[in-house]
């Protein structure tokens, strides 16, 4: 059980990722012991008046076109449902970021979101990790952040962010970025950039916390057809996976701790 004094911190990348990678643990913990804070750090709203078309097309997949991100953000109430207090950091997602000398979109294809991380990015890297530090300094409790499976670029830099936070003495652990998790080859890509991988650490939920957990994802109502097809699928898939993960026996969600990069 969790100290009753100190809370964990789960670090999502978008609005909608903490539920799909940790929503069983969440809701468990806010059962539990003190509620998490889920910190959201490419919460911004951009200007919609200059977006590339890649950003238009999102907008037109996620089924808003109006205010998406704004829309987003109300979603974000599934934080609450789980029982979460949450924040929503004003960083840019990837899809509306800007090379800071020439103003070019840095990231305008499927290909470029799920590639390397750019290089005018060093410096967002740097800026997210300095507030995650001194934020974080007086929650003192366990963080969770992605282990950027799947490798799309804003879940690479939380992690990259998150890393320094070790050497400074935090209390860090890695969740698999679900549903990217899926292909277990996107997995093991991951663990192979490692030096000493980090070690698998699995977390028992019930029936109740995983019900909470699907129900908090379907409160991401923009997200579902892109990332499942409907939501039975969804429910279906979510379900199957962290059976999966408990070895067939019970349902579980994995996370990963120590290691060296």
């Amino acid at each position: 059980m969790c100290n009753p004094t100190i809370r964990s911190i789960y670090l999502s990348p978008h609005m909608d990722d903490a539920a799909l990678s940790c929503g069983g643990s969440i809701h468990q913990e806010a059962r539990h012991s003190n509620r998490p804070l889920v910190i959201t750090c490419f919460a911004g709203v951009p200007d919609y008046r200059a977006l590339s078309p890649f950003a238009v097309e999102q907008h037109q997949r996620w089924g808003q076109t109006v205010d998406p991100v704004e829309a987003r953000r109300r979603e974000d109430a599934a934080m609450g449902y789980l029982g979460a207090d949450y924040q929503q950091w004003d960083y840019l997602d990837c899809i509306y970021r800007r090379a800071p000398v020439s103003g070019e979109f840095l990231y305008t294809s499927e290909a470029a979101l799920f590639g390397p991380v750019h290089s005018a990015e060093q410096g967002l890297i740097n800026e997210l990790t300095t507030r995650l530090m001194i934020s974080l300094l007086a929650e003192q409790g366990q963080i969770y952040a992605p282990l950027a499976v799947g490798n799309h670029v804003d879940h690479q830099i939380v992690f990259q962010a998150a890393l320094p936070l070790r050497d400074q003495g935090f209390q860090v652990q890695f969740y698999e970025d679900y549903p990217y998790v899926e292909e277990s080859q996107k997995l093991a890509l991951v663990l192979q950039q490692w030096k000493s991988p980090p070690t698998p650490i699995l977390r028992t939920l019930d029936e109740q916390d995983l019900a909470a957990k699907i129900e908090a994802i379907n409160m991401y109502h923009s997200q579902i057809a892109t990332l499942f097809g409907n939501e039975s699928l969804m429910k279906a898939r979510v379900r199957s996976y962290a059976l999966a993960v408990g070895g067939g026996c019970s349902y579980k969600e994995r996370y990963w701790q120590g290691g060296t990069r």
